[in-house]
């Protein structure tokens, strides 16, 4: 089956804030010397105006769900993060998630937004240790007691309460200890991930803290070593697009640009020329980018444009980008049990 997209029943992730308080040293944001923000990002934040424009009457009865997701800041550091999740309650069925470090704003804050998204709201923090010193460790510049406090104050209410615990070393024999705590504070659901952001065959990052002070971070015993093929000169390709139909998902980044994905979105903010250069369908989609903007252009018409429902498409199915194959190749475990057999007849 081709992948597509419906303009129906969109899930749509958001970035709609680069401000974050916290300095997560792996994050895409966060400078690795210092902990501060990455020179190339600019600071955005949409107000409820800019939302609405986005997102009119008729457009949100589209929306299935809104993923507030924080790819390159905390959305909860948006000033109108509760008018927003008002407006979207009021006019649409559309469901909200979002994800936070939860160490920001006041208690009255969090009990007013819990209330106002009530149980079609799920917010998940992030909770990296049993203490502080576990828990900023990673989670640089938050504070673990101002983070179990607003859990226990959304879980007082009907919205729905969950916490996510990224795992390296120093913290990955510590799994059942930091879900009991979480629960003890009123969370009802927890989800333990690996950092993926080692690169290639590495087990160790080193970094520079506010004071100078350099420190590493270590690859947890048991991530699954996600084969990603570091060429994509030669490869087999079997692309199957987590992100098309059935999920129907999309990524709308702080600058509005609408795209198929958290993939392309990180490249295309991150690393623009390279990615156009590498990415041929991305020369159009450039040249032409306020029609693919939130701002310009509604979502429906952006999805159901003949970039996004043929070019697109056909380049996924026939010729597809670097960035697609290596992270989307349903041929990667073939690939790799051909290298280890190899591997073997060489020994």
């Amino acid at each position: 089956m081709l992948p597509s997209w419906n303009s129906s029943n969109v899930n749509v992730f958001m970035d709609i804030s680069t401000y974050c308080n916290a300095g997560c040293p792996q994050c895409h944001r966060t400078n690795p010397n210092g902990l501060g923000k990455a020179d190339w990002l600019p600071l955005v934040q949409w107000s409820i105006d800019q939302f609405k424009t986005a997102f009119p009457f008729k457009t949100m009865q589209r929306v299935n769900c809104f993923y507030f997701c924080g790819t390159f800041g905390d959305p909860i550091m948006v000033k109108d993060f509760i008018e927003i999740t008002e407006y979207i309650i009021e006019n649409s069925n559309a469901f909200i998630s979002v994800d936070t470090n939860g160490s920001i704003r006041d208690e009255d804050f969090w009990w007013n937004l819990s209330t106002v998204g009530g149980r079609r709201l799920t917010i998940r923090f992030a909770v990296d240790g049993i203490n502080q010193e576990m828990h900023q460790h990673y989670r640089r510049f938050t504070y673990l007691s101002k983070v179990l406090n607003h859990i226990e104050i959304a879980s007082q209410t009907n919205c729905n309460v969950s916490v996510q615990t990224v795992l390296f070393k120093h913290n990955e024999d510590y799994k059942d200890e930091i879900r009991n705590l979480c629960r003890e504070y009123g969370a009802t659901g927890h989800t333990f991930v690996s950092s993926d952001r080692f690169g290639d065959s590495k087990s160790i990052t080193e970094h520079t803290d506010e004071n100078g002070k350099e420190f590493i971070l270590e690859k947890a015993g048991e991530t699954d070593t996600k084969e990603k093929n570091k060429s994509t000169d030669n490869v087999e390709y079997d692309i199957k697009c987590a992100w098309a139909k059935p999920r129907n998902e999309v990524v709308i980044s702080f600058d509005g640009q609408v795209l198929p994905c958290c993939y392309h979105q990180n490249r295309y903010a991150m690393n623009k020329s390279d990615f156009i250069k590498k990415s041929p369908i991305y020369k159009e989609y450039e040249d032409n980018k306020l029609e693919y903007n939130v701002f310009h252009t509604p979502l429906h018409n952006i999805i159901d444009s003949k970039w996004w429902s043929k070019n697109l498409v056909d380049s996924i199915s026939n010729n597809p980008i670097p960035t697609c194959i290596r992270n989307c190749n349903n041929k990667k475990g073939e690939l790799l049990g051909r290298a280890l057999a190899m591997k073997r007849e060489h020994l």
